[in-house]
């Protein structure tokens, strides 16, 4: 630490560092100033100011060659989205936010559902008799929303909707189908899209929405701070730390879904689940203990326990041969 390290277009010294590059792309030139000891070597704050610099600074040098002199609006924004480390986790941690905030909304909904149907579907519905075991599709397809909870859940969906659009818009390259069916755009219509149609047909305000998709989105989001938080040099994690989040984070998503899903399913059925027994109901099952005081009596709750078990067993595989 004592001398001149030159390492590439970079040099760095024990009392500064600089950034030089070629003429043919000109980047300014910056110092930090390092504390030293008695002894006169770099203490470790120095050295990871350094890093913290020397990591920005390769960034800024490799988007300049990237985008070139390129000042458009669409080029700003890859700037700031992807290259710019800070910002991109800063729209990372904000999509996380906004994806869990509508998860929660969703529990907020289910807690205080009250079971009843709307007015025009009830008096369609009313003088309807069933038999036992089977399906009601009015209970599946409308729920109990009250006016300020459809607004919040609207306001949400908007913003989750328009930053996936902006995404979509700078990173996109080749066939606009493709883009169009990706995971995150299919689920960003059914979550978001289905919202927002309601704010124009007023009647569809107590249709059945999974909002509880945006799990899948929010596991996405986590996915991609990681990534952030790996190309920071302060932050710097190591492979199996991720591979263990990721994990988790695909665990926790799982039981999240297969909860809210078994409980919106035997909605329609005869056995009712609240959130905590649709919760209960998943980890027996998922751990394979089974005690069998909770089963669903619907065929197609039945068919997502099935799904459930495939989908964990599938994982596990997966993440073994990892």
């Amino acid at each position: 630490m004592r001398g001149d390290v030159l390492d590439g277009p970079e040099v760095y010294t024990n009392r500064g560092a600089m950034l030089q590059v070629d003429d043919s792309a000109s980047i300014h030139s910056s110092s930090v100033s390092f504390i030293e000891n008695d002894q006169g070597f770099v203490t470790p704050l120095a050295v990871s100011l350094t890093s913290l610099f020397r990591s920005q600074t390769q960034r800024e040098y490799g988007a300049r060659m990237q985008y070139g002199n390129d000042q458009s609006f669409k080029s700003r924004l890859q700037q700031y989205f992807f290259d710019n480390y800070r910002s991109s986790l800063c729209i990372r941690i904000f999509n996380l936010f906004i994806k869990v905030l509508a998860c929660f909304l969703y529990c907020v909904r289910v807690y205080k559902d009250s079971r009843y149907l709307p007015e025009f579907v009830y008096e369609e519905y009313k003088n309807k008799n069933y038999s036992a075991d089977v399906f009601r599709w009015e209970y599946f397809w409308w729920v109990d929303r009250s006016f300020s909870l459809w607004l919040t859940q609207t306001i949400v969906a908007a913003i989750s909707i328009a930053e996936t659009f902006v995404i979509f818009y700078i990173s996109y390259k080749g066939s606009v189908l493709r883009l169009l069916l990706t995971k995150e755009f299919l689920v960003e219509c059914i979550t978001s899209g289905v919202l927002l149609v309601t704010v124009f047909v007023p009647r569809w305000r107590e249709v059945f929405v999974p909002i509880f998709l945006n799990s899948l989105l929010a596991r996405s989001a986590l996915q991609g701070m990681l990534n952030d938080f790996n190309r920071s040099a302060i932050f710097g994690q190591s492979a199996l730390v991720r591979q263990i989040i990721s994990l988790f984070s695909s665990l926790a998503c799982l039981i999240f879904i297969g909860t809210c899903s078994i409980e919106h399913l035997q909605r329609a059925g005869d056995r009712k689940f609240d959130l905590f027994m649709s919760f209960y109901f998943c980890l027996v099952t998922l751990s394979t203990v089974g005690y069998g005081d909770l089963y669903p009596d619907t065929h197609p709750a039945r068919l997502l326990v099935i799904a459930m078990i495939l989908a964990a067993s599938s994982s596990c595989l997966h993440r073994s041969k990892l």
